[in-house]
C-alpha cells in the first residue's frame, strides 16, 4: 500500500546542495517542521514567501534566493518514522554520558526540557533521529555523534 508524503529538502543552489529533512504525512506538517527548525536555531527570517511550482511543490523562500526550501509530494510504501518516545532512564542516560564522554554543557536529547524535545520531534519527524545527535542547553543540535543510540 501507498500513502503520500511530503519530504523537506533544503536547497542551495549555489554549491548545486539538496539536503534532505524528513518527511511528513501533510504539507502543513511539513511546513512546521521548517518553522520549528528555524525557532530551535533562534533564527529570524523576514521576507519569506511561499510559492508553488508548475510540479506542485511548495518553496519556502527567505532572504537570498540561492537558498530556499521546497516541501515536494510523493508516494511512498515505507512507514512514516514514529514520531512519539519514551524518556530514557536516569542510568541510562549516565551511562551513555560516560560512554561518549559528554561535557557539561552538552546534553543527551533525553536530558532536553519537553519543549525543546517537542519541537525537536516537529522539526525532524524522526524520534530515532533527534536521538542521533547531541544539544546545547536550549536544543540546538551540535553535532550527529551516536550512530546507536540503544
Amino acid at each position: 500500500m501507498t500513502r503520500t508524503v511530503y519530504t523537506n529538502y533544503w536547497i542551495n543552489e549555489r554549491d548545486d546542495v539538496k539536503k534532505e529533512h524528513g518527511s511528513f504525512p501533510t504539507e502543513t506538517e511539513a511546513v512546521h517542521a521548517i518553522l520549528a527548525w528555524w525557532e530551535i536555531h533562534k533564527e529570524t527570517r523576514k521576507d519569506i514567501s511561499y510559492v508553488r511550482t508548475n510540479t506542485e511543490a511548495l518553496e519556502i523562500l527567505y532572504g537570498d534566493a540561492n537558498y530556499y526550501y521546497r516541501i515536494e509530494k510523493r508516494e511512498t510504501s515505507k512507514p512514516l518514522p514514529q514520531t512519539s518516545y519514551q524518556v530514557k532512564t536516569v542510568g541510562e542516560i549516565e551511562s551513555l554520558r560516560n560512554r561518549h564522554q559528554l561535557d557539561e554543557e552538552t546534553f543527551l536529547f533525553d536530558e532536553l526540557s519537553e519543549p525543546y524535545r517537542d519541537r525537536l520531534i516537529v522539526a525532524m519527524g524522526d524520534a530515532q533521529l533527534v536521538r542521533k545527535y547531541s544539544y546545547t542547553r536550549d536544543g540546538k543540535p551540535i553535532i550527529k555523534a551516536f550512530e546507536k543510540a540503544r
